[in-house]
């Protein structure tokens, strides 16, 4: 029970720093790497290689830091991450079954994909001053690409990592008994 506690302590504090470091460090950072985004591959990662509740836990704690830290009106980001992890989830077990490396590749992507239209539409709607639409804006194509390039990055170097910690993607049907 102990140990239980203990590690669901570290989990939060950890989910913490990462959601902090997010908040601080990249928007001082000039160009491409002003765009690192390290949420959205931890958020898959928890879903791919663990499960539903505990993507659903860390999505809770990151979108809380986010939110609190942000500009935009309080839940915007929880709202965001929420959204594209559930239609991230219902992709990934009606379409992108087989859990390999590309299908993570794909989810990242998608993720990014949710996660960037949704969290711009809200905050296109959230502001009432006059603006043209972002899918009309140069900048917001830019920071997909950029997006999507760090997400491609930080999935392909944090793959076989994340594949050793877990046995959910281990060859059971494969093993002799």
């Amino acid at each position: 029970m102990l140990q239980t506690i203990l590690r669901f302590i570290i989990f939060i504090i950890t989910l913490s720093l990462i959601s902090l470091f997010q908040i601080s460090v990249p928007f001082v950072w000039a160009g491409f790497f002003s765009e690192f985004n390290f949420i959205p591959v931890i958020l898959v990662s928890l879903l791919f290689f663990y499960n539903s509740k505990t993507a659903l836990l860390a999505t809770l704690i990151i979108g809380f830091w986010l939110d609190i830290f942000s500009f935009t009106f309080f839940g915007l980001e929880t709202i965001s991450l929420f959204i594209s992890l559930f239609l991230i989830d219902k992709i990934s077990f009606s379409w992108l079954t087989n859990r390999s490396f590309y299908s993570f590749l794909i989810i990242n992507l998608l993720f990014v994909i949710f996660y960037s239209f949704i969290s711009s539409l809200f905050f296109y709607f959230s502001y009432f001053e006059y603006s043209t639409f972002f899918l009309w804006r140069f900048s917001f194509w830019l920071s997909l690409f950029y997006r999507f390039s760090w997400a491609l990055i930080i999935a392909i170097i944090s793959f076989n990592p994340l594949s050793s910690l877990t046995k959910n993607l281990s060859p059971v049907f494969l093993e002799k008994k």
